[in-house]
C-alpha cells in the first residue's frame, strides 16, 4: 500500500471561512465531494465573463480562449505536481483513455492491458472495446472487493504487457494503490502506466514525477469542485513523438487556424494531444473553482478530511457498521464507505432530509467531506446514519 505522505489527521476550523463561496452549504450537510464537488459561487462569475469575453470579441476571442485553455492547464497540473506546459484539456477521461488507446498497436506479442477489477467501469469500457482490434485484457482480481492487491499487479505485469490503465484510488472503497511499485514494475518491462489519478486529486498530494508515471489524467468535478467538462491528461514529454493519436482534431495541429488539408501535422507541444473544439465554458468555471484549493493547499486539505474522515470510522465501528474502507489512514483516499443492511434505503432517507452523499453496490454509503465540511456536520450525519442503521 503506497504511503502518500506524512500528513496526520488535524481538524482545521479555519477552514470554515471558506464556507460562504459555496451556496449548497446553507442548507446541506454536503458530504459527496467524491463524487461532485460543491458548486463554487464564483462559478456564476465565470460563466459570466465567458460570456462577456465571447460577445465583446466575437470570433477574435479565440486568440484569448488560447491563453485560458493554457492556464486552467497549468493550474490543474499543480494538483498534480507536474510542471507548466506539459498538461492538456479535454471533456472527459474516456476520452483521454480512448485517445490513448488509439495510439498503440495491438497486432504484435505486447498487446496486453493490465487493469484492476475494482478500475472504474468507465475505464475498462474503453479497453475492453479495443479487444476487437487484438487487445488481451487482464483483469486483475479483488479478494475483498475493497483493495487489490500490490504483488498480483505486479506479477500480471510482464514483457507482454503494453499498457497499465490504473487507477490511484480505488472507487468503491477509497483505498490507494501503490502506482510508484507499479510503475517500476512496468518501467522494468517497458510497458506504459496511464494513472486515473480522478478520485484522489485535490484530496491526496501527487507528485508524477515522484511516482514514475507515463501518463495521469484526473478531472474536476469531484474533489477540484470545478463541475464536469473539464479534464485533463499530463505525460512524459519525450512520449509525444511516440504516440500518434487516431483520435485527434483541430486543436491538435501544430498551426489549428491554417485549416491545413490531412494528414494532419502534430503540435510539437502539449496541444499535440488537444482534439476538437474544446468546451470553454466549463474551462472557465474550473479556472475560478480551481482557486480556493490552490490557496489552501492539498496537504492542508488532507489533514483536514482524515481527521473528519477519522470520526466517521470511529463512529461507524462503534456502532457495529461495516466500514468498505481501509482503516489506516495512509492507505485511503478523501472518503470512507459505510454500509448495512438496508444501507441504499437509508441513503434515500438522507438525502431526502438535506444531505448529500451516494450509495454504490457492494460498497454502502460513500461519505466523502471536504475542507468546507465540519466536525460537528460530520458528527451529526453520523448519528443520523447510525439511528436509520437501527443501532
Amino acid at each position: 500500500m503506497e504511503a502518500t505522505t506524512t500528513i496526520r489527521p488535524a481538524l482545521d476550523p479555519s477552514l470554515a471561512r471558506y464556507r460562504e463561496d459555496y451556496p449548497i452549504l446553507a442548507s446541506t450537510t454536503y458530504m459527496n465531494s467524491n463524487s461532485m464537488g460543491a458548486m463554487p459561487r464564483q462559478a456564476s462569475d465565470a460563466l459570466l465573463e465567458y460570456a462577456a469575453d465571447w460577445a465583446r470579441e466575437g470570433v477574435e476571442v479565440w486568440d484569448h480562449w488560447v491563453e485560458v485553455v493554457n492556464e486552467v492547464a497549468d493550474a490543474a497540473a499543480r494538483f498534480i505536481g507536474a510542471p507548466a506546459g506539459q498538461t492538456i484539456l479535454n471533456q472527459n477521461v474516456a476520452f483521454f483513455q480512448a485517445q490513448i488507446a488509439s495510439c498503440l498497436d495491438f497486432s504484435g506479442r505486447r498487446n496486453k492491458v493490465v487493469i484492476e477489477s475494482l478500475q472504474f467501469p468507465n475505464v475498462i469500457y474503453v479497453w475492453e472495446r479495443h479487444q476487437g482490434l487484438g487487445a488481451r485484457l487482464e483483469l486483475v482480481a479483488s479478494d475483498d472487493g475493497m483493495t487489490v492487491p500490490t504483488e498480483r499487479i505486479l506479477e500480471a505485469i510482464d514483457e507482454e504487457t503494453l499498457i497499465v490503465p490504473i487507477s490511484h484510488g480505488i472507487y468503491v472503497s477509497g483505498a490507494l494503490q501503490d502506482v510508484k511499485a507499479i510503475c517500476a514494475r512496468a518501467r522494468e518491462v517497458g510497458a506504459l502506466v496511464m494513472v486515473d489519478a480522478y478520485q484522489t486529486t485535490g484530496a491526496v498530494p501527487i507528485d508524477v514525477a515522484e511516482w514514475g508515471a507515463d501518463i495521469v489524467v484526473s478531472g474536476s468535478h469531484k474533489w477540484l469542485c470545478g463541475g464536469p467538462g473539464t479534464a485533463f491528461m499530463w505525460m512524459r514529454p519525450e512520449l509525444r513523438e511516440r504516440l500518434q493519436p487516431r483520435i485527434t482534431g483541430w486543436m491538435g495541429h501544430a498551426r489549428p487556424f491554417s485549416f491545413e488539408p490531412a494528414p494532419i501535422a502534430y503540435a510539437r507541444n502539449n496541444w499535440h494531444f488537444m482534439g476538437g473544439t474544446p468546451s470553454m465554458p466549463a474551462y472557465y468555471v474550473a479556472r475560478a473553482a480551481y482557486r480556493n484549493l490552490l490557496e489552501i493547499g492539498v496537504p492542508r486539505i488532507r489533514a483536514h478530511n482524515l481527521a473528519l474522515s477519522r470520526i466517521i470510522i470511529d463512529r461507524a465501528l462503534a456502532a457495529g457498521l461495516t466500514v468498505h474502507s481501509p482503516l489506516d489512514d495512509d492507505a485511503r483516499t478523501g472518503f470512507v464507505a459505510v454500509d448495512f443492511p438496508a444501507s441504499e434505503a437509508a441513503c434515500k432517507a438522507l438525502i431526502d432530509e438535506r444531505y448529500k452523499l451516494d450509495w454504490r453496490p457492494n460498497c454502502g454509503l460513500r461519505l466523502g467531506p471536504h475542507f468546507y465540511t465540519t466536525e460537528e456536520e460530520v458528527e451529526r450525519m453520523m448519528a443520523r446514519i447510525v439511528a436509520l442503521a437501527g443501532r
